[in-house]
């Protein structure tokens, strides 16, 4: 079980605060994918640049295409914006 916090505004924009996906392990780019319907909108960047992703409480910039997500993770999605 993957799960993910969706901070601030992010939460509100997509009516959820936190989703669960029950997957033994999952690419991370699919679950943003899923979680923002970004193949149907068709780009990532424009998304992806208003927000910091954290796994397990890590913040990662780079290869979310390859970052590779393990049963019982925690993806936190953060707003750029978010105070301090």
């Amino acid at each position: 079980m993957i799960n993910v916090r969706a901070l601030g505004s992010i939460g509100k924009t997509l009516g959820n605060d936190s989703f669960t996906f029950n997957e033994d392990s999952m690419l991370l780019i699919n679950l943003l994918n899923k979680i923002f319907n970004l193949e149907k909108k068709g780009t990532h960047s424009e998304i992806l640049s208003d927000i910091i992703i954290a796994i397990n409480g890590v913040a990662i910039s780079t290869k979310i295409d390859e970052s590779v997500l393990e049963s019982g993770d925690e993806v936190t999605l953060i707003p750029i914006s978010h105070g301090g």
